[in-house]
């Protein structure tokens, strides 16, 4: 698939960590670095900032960066952000999502999932990283631990337990219908039911479904 170009600014408080990762970035033929600088505080006062479709900020505290992102968002809600930060505990990943943000991963990420998380913002989509999702859906135990868990016997055909399963173990729909021996379209067929029956509308919330189910 043939991305378009995406015009992005880097945020690192590290200046040759920084130029690292934007050498690294200008090296995507899909993005175009316009500008970088060392704290997120400086993204409102950046003359091009109207040319900006995503953010990627590298962040030692998710929480006070989150609360950041947000009152930017606020000023500017067409603008995308993608997170790098460290494991997340349960609260700070919530304020994480809370804040609006099209991407988290974690800074120990492999450099094809922040390829895949970068690909994926800049499609206008929403990437957590696995271990995110997983946080996540701890997080929401206390939520639900009144509830019984769905018995996936109850309205889940086997063909949809396997596909919850690959989804909520970070498989792209081109590699779920690889493993299954299916098409792509007959995944996103089978995804667009679970978001349905589940009542769920995007991977976060199916992860934390698989996990109630005890399906991953």
């Amino acid at each position: 698939m043939e991305h378009s170009i995406t015009h992005a600014c880097l945020v690192h408080p590290h200046p040759l960590e920084c130029e690292a990762v934007a050498e690294w970035l200008r090296r995507r033929s899909y993005i175009e670095l316009v500008g970088k600088c060392n704290h997120l505080e400086q993204i409102t006062q950046l003359p091009y900032l109207k040319e900006i479709d995503i953010v990627v900020v590298f962040a030692h505290h998710a929480e006070k960066t989150a609360d950041q992102i947000l009152k930017i968002r606020k000023l500017y809600p067409k603008l995308k952000f993608l997170l790098l930060a460290p494991s997340p505990s349960g609260e700070s990943v919530r304020e994480v999502v809370r804040s609006g943000v099209s991407g988290y991963i974690v800074f120990e990420a492999e450099l094809d999932e922040w390829e895949r998380a970068i690909k994926a913002v800049s499609d206008g989509k929403v990437y957590y990283g696995q271990e995110v999702m997983l946080k996540l859906a701890e997080s929401s135990v206390d939520k639900y631990i009144q509830e019984p868990a769905p018995s996936t016997r109850d309205f889940l055909s086997k063909r949809e337990v396997e596909i919850l399963r690959l989804v909520a173990s970070e498989y792209s729909t081109n590699k779920i219908a690889s493993e299954l021996c299916i098409s792509d379209k007959t995944v996103e067929t089978h995804r667009r039911n679970l978001f349905q029956k589940l009542g769920v509308r995007n991977s976060v919330g199916l992860t934390k479904i698989a996990v109630r189910m005890g399906v991953v």
